[in-house]
This record gives C-alpha cells, structure tokens and sequence, in this order.
C-alpha cells in the first residue's frame, strides 16, 4: 500500500496561474485598443479615462459583496460563472459602437471579477497548509504580472491582425473556454476523487481549511468584526501599502502603452518590449517574497495565526488588483 502524498495541490494553484493570466488578460488588453478606440469611436482622453475607471467603480464596490457570493456558491461555482461572465463583457466589447457601450461594458467587467481574487485566496486556504501558502500565493499572483509581461506583445500582434474589435473578441473567447475548464476539472479537497487522504492530511495538519469545508460551517460576520479588522495596525499597513502599489500599477494597465505610442512617438513592436519590462520585475518581485516569506515562517522567525473569522474578513476586503 503507498502511504506517499500525492500532489495534487500543486496541479491547482497552476490552474490558478491560468486563470490570473485570464482575468488580466481581459481587464488589461483595453490599454492596448485604447488609441484605436479613441480615434474610431471619436472619444478624446478624459472620456477614455472614465472608460478606464469604470472597470475600478464596480470592482472596488463589490469586493465583499464577491466574498460572500463566494461562501454561497463555492470555489469552484464562483469562479467558472465569475470568469464567463467577465469573458462575456469582454468578447461584447468588440461589437461596441460608442462611449455609452464600451462603458457600461467595462462596469460589467468589474462586477464579474470583483469575486476573482477572493476565490482565489479561498482556494489557496482550502489546498495549502500554512507553511506552503505564500509561496502558492505569490505563484498565482505572479501570473498577473507574467501573463502581463508576455502577453502585452502578443495582445499587440492580434491588434495589428485582427484590428482591436478582433482583440476583444479572441480574448472573451479565450476566457469563456477557460470557464469551462475550470468547471470541468476543479474540485475542492474533500470532493477531489485525485487527492489521497495523506495529502488531506498533509494540508489539515497545516492548516488549511478543509474542515470547514467538509462541515459547510457559515461564518457571521458583524459590526465587531469590521472593528477588529480597522484597529489593527498591521492590516493598515497592508491597506495602505496595496493602495499605494495598485495606483501605480493601474497606470501601467491603461495608460502606458498610449503614452508611449502618443507622447513618445514609439513604434507598437518598442511599445510592447517596453511594456513587458515592469510587469517582468514585478514578477521575480513577487514570486522571489513568496519563497521567501515561507522560508521565515519554517525558520519561526514569523508566523501569524489569526482567528477564523478574521481571516474570513481579509479575504473580502483585499483591494487586489
């Protein structure tokens, strides 16, 4: 009888990879299209920047209200409708005739990946003991800024082919058949036919959340606990350092490749090198502080441990782009 752990965890946080590389793909291919999209549908550059906010309008606004469709209908559920519906308002983008169109598109957007990044978290908790988390964490996160990285010449190339019209299209379609995927070959621990109970053991002694999974245990969450999670000195610091991060990174994900086509007077092919240079350093940024971060953690020189609920209230409230 072998009694080895399988690894099945490891097959799901790449499939979280891929669905980072989705959800960026989707969100950030409008930087692209943006000087087509100016000139074809007659839209100057303020108008353009309300385009771009309303993706952020509703993605900040339902960040909790996505943390708790996600305990309604589950990891697996939550991400396969979140990633269609983003797709959809994607792929429509194409067929979009003026400002009118493109920006309640865009508001869409932002309500079906609002649960992106809460989903993903859950997932993390559900596969992953404590020991291993950040390191998970940090390997589907960086799919953001890799995907980013790579994809920005090839989204640049189907433009040139395709016209930005097809660019949408190819990028809702490309997500719609990752929903599907997901739908098909995603299952929670305690549902995974694939995972033996060794490694179910594995992540349970380490703290992953398979027992309130399994119980279907429901976490309230009240007035105290907001006070809680607002008093804390370290959260804070991370609120206000992702709020600094995510500003500068926004501008990276609209404005900068119409900035240097535009005001620099660059080529595409030198706008999608130049592109791809922030989001590869962030990368290695982000993935080299995952590694890290867990190597501190099996060293004990930090480990934090937190109650249920607030952690419940962590995964809602992060402002991830």
């Amino acid at each position: 009888m072998n009694n080895k752990a399988t690894k099945v965890r490891y097959g799901v946080v790449f499939m979280l990879f891929i669905t980072v590389i989705v959800n960026y793909m989707d969100r950030s291919n409008i930087s692209i299209a943006a000087p087509f999209i100016t000139k074809e549908l007659g839209i100057d550059s303020v108008t353009m920047g309300l385009i771009f906010s309303a993706f952020g309008w509703t993605y900040c606004a339902l960040q909790i209200p996505g943390g708790w469709v996600l305990d309604k209908l589950g990891n697996r559920n939550t991400h396969a409708i979140g990633i269609a519906g983003f797709s959809i308002m994607n792929l429509l983008q194409g067929f979009a005739s003026g400002f009118s169109g493109m920006f309640l598109l865009r508001v869409g957007l932002g309500v079906f990946e609002a649960p992106a990044f809460p989903t993903n978290s859950k997932v993390a908790a559900s596969w992953f003991p404590e020991n291993e988390r950040a390191r998970a964490i940090s390997i589907y996160t960086s799919g953001q800024f890799i995907g980013l990285a790579f994809l920005t010449p090839t989204l640049i190339f189907l433009q040139q082919s395709f016209g930005w019209r097809g660019l949408f299209i190819i990028a809702g379609i490309v997500g719609l058949a990752w929903s599907v995927l997901w739908y098909i070959f995603y299952r929670d621990p305690n549902k995974s036919k694939k995972v033996n109970q060794a490694e179910l053991d594995y992540i349970r002694e380490g703290d992953g959340i398979i027992e309130a999974s399994e119980k279907g245990e429901k976490v309230k969450i009240g007035a105290k606990d907001f006070r809680i999670i607002l008093s804390s000195r370290k959260l804070w610091g991370i609120f206000i350092g992702q709020f600094a991060v995510s500003s500068t990174l926004w501008f990276f994900l609209t404005w900068f490749p119409t900035y240097l086509v535009e005001y620099r007077g660059l080529s595409f092919i030198k706008t999608g090198f130049l592109s791809s240079l922030p989001f590869l350093a962030a990368f290695v940024g982000v993935l080299s502080a995952g590694f890290l971060s867990d190597f501190l953690v099996k060293k004990g020189v930090s480990k934090i441990k937190q109650e249920k609920h607030q952690l419940s209230l962590v995964y809602y409230c992060q402002p991830q782009l």
